[in-house]
């Protein structure tokens, strides 16, 4: 390893050669006789085949296996956003300077000079200065930025909406992952659109951006204080005169640096008891086992888990079951069904218990594509509170609260009214310039007749369904079934993994 060289946790280096610069991310693998040049950057899950060479200043994508030496080309990828807009390791894949030309990008897309921006972070040291460099950015291109400072990503969400700007930026770390998340957001406070993120992409690796001259800087302005309009908004929703008396005792687990105040505020306002369990850690799974357990055993009648950033919502019933993921849409379907009887959009992922809840209620669901700016989308016109119902946990927390409690309701006999349903989720590697070759022979020779290509390719059998759904960010496809049964939803999960498999090898 030569100078300033960074390697990846689980990394595989085997007699190979890494000049200077040269950064290997997590899991990828270089073997015998290899040799980088500098300013190379080989991603995750990546493989270098012995005595391959790679010129300086190369890129090797995630998942892909390099046999021969590589000697033109440049180091920029093909695209930067992914589903959560745009993540990397601070200060090595997303650095200060990157930020910079970001924010320019970013302003220079968003409007003329004098477009108002917003630019926020979580606490963690490398969110703030990745948030700095950001409205340096913006402030180079002629954007007028209000800075909120270190805030909740629903918070920010709200600001862009109630401020009236043009749009804004997000910065989080998380630590389960040891990455930064820019989330860039358009005026109603979703992420932009896809047409946007081409257009701030293009400009920044053409270095095409706007800059403006001493006279048309803009100082960042201090952001008026939001989070009392931002608390009023979500207790707008909230009638807690009607609930019953003597309040109700939560366990929550969340990180009081972060979203202390606002769940303090929103219990003295509603007269919650909450009882707080700390941090969600690295660990999600040892969180949700161990609130699982504590609210039985405390006899509480509701727990939930609040990720740092505020992004993240699981539920726990007063048995101890676990309401996330799919299990938590489908619940505030049945809300939204039960109280409201209006279009309840879902993505085509969720499972066909929300269409027998729908039947029930002689609602109407639609069904919209996987990412959140296509389910936002959908959303936008059926008002601001279903808006933030799918943005922001803390208001789905209250408004599935407050309807369990106006109606002398547990939250554990809401979940008993969802239909049982048995989704399995898996994941296959496919190379990226194969994703299009195995959408195409799913959709040329299905198993059934009854295709549904919204999103990837969906295809319906007598007992359940199977979605192949190629992912934006990896080089891999994602195999969501559901079954009568788990043994069908495995079953189901397995033949087009097995499928999908052939099409990659060349046998089909």
């Amino acid at each position: 390893l030569w100078n300033n060289v960074y390697v990846g946790e689980g990394a595989t280096l085997r007699g190979a050669v890494l000049a200077s610069r040269v950064q290997v991310l997590r899991q990828a693998a270089l073997y015998e006789g290899a040799v980088v040049g500098s300013d190379s950057l080989v991603k995750e899950h990546a493989t270098i085949k012995p005595s391959v060479k790679l010129w300086p200043g190369k890129l090797v994508e995630s998942g892909a296996v390099v046999q021969e030496s590589l000697v033109w080309g440049t180091r920029q990828p093909k695209k930067i956003f992914g589903q959560k807009g745009i993540s990397g390791i601070p200060n090595l894949e997303i650095t200060p300077e990157m930020a910079c030309r970001l924010g320019s990008a970013f302003a220079s897309a968003a409007g003329p000079a004098g477009v108002q921006l917003s630019a926020g972070c979580d606490g963690h040291p490398a969110a703030v200065m990745i948030k700095n460099a950001l409205v340096a950015g913006m402030q180079a291109s002629g954007a007028r930025v209000v800075d909120l400072g270190t805030c909740l990503a629903p918070l920010h969400r709200f600001a862009v909406r109630h401020l009236g700007l043009k749009g804004g930026v997000h910065v989080h770390y998380s630590p389960r992952e040891g990455s930064l998340h820019l989330a860039f957001l358009d005026q109603r406070g979703g992420n932009i659109s896809h047409s946007l993120e081409r257009k701030v992409e293009n400009l920044l690796w053409r270095e095409d951006y706007r800059r403006v001259d001493a006279g048309h800087l803009l100082s960042p302005q201090k952001a008026p204080p939001v989070a009392e309009e931002y608390l009023q908004f979500l207790l707008r929703y909230c009638q807690p005169a009607l609930w019953k008396p003597g309040g109700l005792r939560l366990l929550v687990a969340f990180d009081r640096e972060d979203v202390g105040r606002l769940v303090d505020y929103l219990a003295e306002r509603l007269g919650l008891q909450v009882e707080a369990l700390g941090a969600v850690g690295a660990d999600l799974s040892e969180a949700l086992a161990q609130i699982s357990r504590e609210v039985p055993e405390r006899g509480a009648p509701l727990g939930a888990i609040i990720s740092t950033d505020g992004g993240y919502l699981a539920l726990v019933d007063e048995r101890g079951r676990i309401i996330a993921g799919e299990m938590l849409t489908a619940l505030l379907a049945l809300v939204d069904l039960r109280s409201r009887g209006e279009p309840v959009a879902v993505p085509v992922t969720a499972p066909r218990a929300v269409e027998l809840l729908d039947q029930k209620y002689q609602g109407k669901v639609v069904r919209t594509k996987a990412s959140l700016h296509d389910l936002l989308e959908k959303v936008m016109p059926l008002g601001e509170l279903r808006v933030f119902v799918h943005l922001d946990p803390l208001g789905a927390l209250l408004y599935v609260l407050d309807y369990a409690a106006r109606n002398g309701l547990t939250l554990g006999q809401l979940v008993d009214e969802i239909p049982a349903f048995y989704l399995e989720q898996r994941e296959v590697p496919v190379p990226w310039e194969t994703k299009g070759l195995v959408i195409r022979r799913l959709i040329e020779d299905p198993p059934t007749n009854q295709l549904e290509l919204l999103d990837g390719v969906k295809v319906y059998h007598p007992q359940g369904w199977a979605l192949v759904l190629p992912d934006p960010d990896m080089p891999v496809c994602r195999v969501f079934a559901e079954g009568a049964s788990m043994e069908i939803a495995r079953s189901l999960s397995d033949f087009y993994i097995e499928k999908i498999k052939e099409i990659v090898a060349g046998r089909m």
